[in-house]
């Protein structure tokens, strides 16, 4: 089948945006000076980080973090899936909404309003817990001792904090991936062992716990994925209590010391690269044993609930608690700050506290609206270009001849691995020695979010052109159309609606994304999770409380649109 020039030449360009940065991070390691400035090769930086003993410290910090969060994750994914899918919990269909609410809002989000909540100094659940044990100070809650530790006044800032937090946000979209291995699982094995004897225990433990566990591990594999690259929780709450992981000690080394060490802090990059690269081939090894787990024939597959007796209240009640703890809390907390004068619940009636003065400063605020501006710029080229890229690269893996397609396929899968603030830096690296003209301007920004959103684009896309039999298209090239009009005429009408779908995800995760700019904008490019973090760092907490809520908002009409005049579904 041959294939127009167009597409081959789309394709060599995205693979280059994908390859050459990598390559100019790597080079970074061994540069004496800043990206672009003069300088010299040295091993300097490479060996100092693999011979410095913090950086050993660091390693283990990412990989508990990573991995305490991953577990906590998939075990309450775990019970919401099973409670929601397979039993007669009531009200259990009103959960489904969980993974929609969660796009809703600013990633973000939960990490500041935490920080609220569970300050050693002034959380809001501290102080509650004061006064009921009549306490005038937090300091006095130390005096109480459970089980024989001292746990009070409950502290955020730490590793614990982080790993909380992130497992809460990183749950529903565990729940998202293995929701639906349970809503498919033939419910005849458990029917089985219940005929048997064994108890709904002894059932989940034996049977559904072990069919279920390829996608636990593979889900799992990909939640430790996102934990190494995530920047926002570290960020947030482990910086102020000096915890430190890869992405969080890289930020330090780029954004905060002075001057930037920009070969230190890449040299750091190359080893979170290394441990994130060896999760994602954990993570494809785990998916492609999902198929051997196969529990589905045509032989009268009918899903069917398990019924709970009283116990459904229980899981009714673990339902109520997740929705409040992960959405409800957090949502109310930053919505109350929104509303504060200042930030000060300690011996003050909040109510005497309340304005309107934070969204007047907000909405007035120059910054605000340029940087507004700005993400809603980037984040709809970003939606398009990246949904585009994505479905030319797709139609070439699936449908072209061409030699090397697996090696395509490969390439556009690389990103997978690289935190968004990685390949930010690898891009400052490639930008100042290649194409110095576009630093410092939105393009950049777009050309990070491109590579960063292409390999979950793609999926979404591949998955519906796969659906597609090759006879429609053989029937127009019969007719004499050319590639680029069959493409045109048949395969994108077809795919329409998987097209818009991908669109709004990437324009919705871009508009949330804080890694990938945080080291790539200006002045003149500022987004909004940047001003918030800007803010957070100056001490605007309720400033930025407002900020957060209106961000929310922009994004929650995003949605509506999206899914009520484009009818999109919003599911990866």
């Amino acid at each position: 089948m041959h294939t127009s020039p167009v597409i081959l030449v789309t394709v060599a360009a995205i693979s280059f945006l994908i390859v050459v940065p990598i390559g100019f991070l790597l080079f970074g390691m061994f540069w004496s000076s800043f990206p672009g400035a003069e300088g010299y090769l040295t091993s300097q930086f490479i060996v100092e980080a693999f011979t410095n003993f913090n950086n050993v410290k660091l390693l283990s910090n990412t990989i508990i973090f990573s991995a305490g969060s991953a577990a906590i994750a998939i075990a309450i994914a775990f019970l919401l899936a099973w409670i929601i899918n397979r039993t007669d919990t009531p009200g259990r269909r009103i959960f489904d909404i969980l993974p929609l609410i969660t796009f809703m809002f600013p990633s973000m989000l939960g990490d500041i309003a935490w920080t609220f909540l569970l300050s050693p100094r002034a959380g809001l659940i501290n102080v509650a817990l004061a006064r009921l044990f009549g306490f005038s100070n937090l300091d006095q809650l130390s005096q109480i001792n459970i089980f024989g530790f001292q746990i009070l006044p409950f502290n955020i800032y730490g590793m614990g904090g982080m790993i909380w937090a992130q497992s809460l946000s990183l749950a529903t979209l565990a729940y998202l991936l293995i929701g639906g291995t349970f809503g498919t699982m033939d419910p005849s094995l458990e029917e089985a062992a219940r005929m048997s004897g064994a108890t709904t225990r002894q059932t989940i433990f034996k049977v559904t716990l072990p069919l279920v566990s390829p996608a636990l591990l593979s889900t799992g594999a990909l939640i430790f994925m996102i934990g190494v690259n995530s920047f926002e929780t570290p960020t947030f709450i482990g910086l102020p209590a000096k915890v430190y992981v890869f992405m969080n000690a890289i930020f330090e080394k780029i954004s905060i010391t002075a001057p930037p060490d920009y070969g230190g802090g890449t040299a750091l990059a190359f080893i979170s690269l290394l441990l994130s690269s060896t999760a994602v081939i954990f993570y494809l090894y785990t998916t492609r044993r999902l198929r051997k787990y196969v529990v589905i024939t045509g032989k009268g597959y009918r899903p069917k609930v398990i019924k709970l007796g009283r116990l459904k209240y229980l899981a009714l009640a673990f339902l109520l608690g997740y929705v409040f703890l992960a959405v409800v809390l957090p949502i109310f907390t930053m919505l109350l700050m929104s509303f504060m004068r200042f930030y000060s619940v300690i011996g003050v009636n909040i109510l005497d506290l309340l304005t309107f003065e934070n969204y007047a400063y907000v909405l007035k605020e120059p910054l605000m609206f340029r940087s507004a501006m700005n993400s809603f710029t980037l984040a709809l080229a970003a939606g398009v270009f990246t949904t585009a890229a994505a479905a030319i690269m797709s139609y070439v893996a699936i449908r072209s001849r061409i030699k090397g397609k697996r090696a395509l396929e490969f390439i556009s899968a690389l990103p997978v691995a690289y935190p968004g603030m990685i390949f930010a830096l690898a891009l400052i690296w490639t930008a100042l020695f290649v194409f110095r003209f576009i630093y410092g301007t939105i393009a950049l920004l777009i050309l990070a979010y491109i590579v960063v959103f292409l390999p979950y684009a793609m999926r979404a896309l591949s998955n519906s052109m796969i659906q597609i039999h090759s006879e429609l298209e053989e029937a127009a090239r019969t007719s004499g159309a050319g590639s680029l009009s069959t493409i045109f005429r048949v395969t994108l009408p077809i795919i329409k609606p998987a097209l818009i779908n991908t669109l709004v995800l990437v324009f919705i995760q871009s508009y949330r994304q804080l890694g990938a700019a945080v080291l790539l904008v200006t002045p003149d490019t500022f987004v909004l999770p940047v001003v918030i973090l800007h803010w957070w760092n100056s001490g605007l907490l309720v400033a930025l409380s407002a900020a957060t809520m209106v961000f929310g908002g922009i994004l929650v009409a995003a949605v509506m649109v999206a899914r009520y005049v484009f009818k999109a579904s919003l599911t990866f």
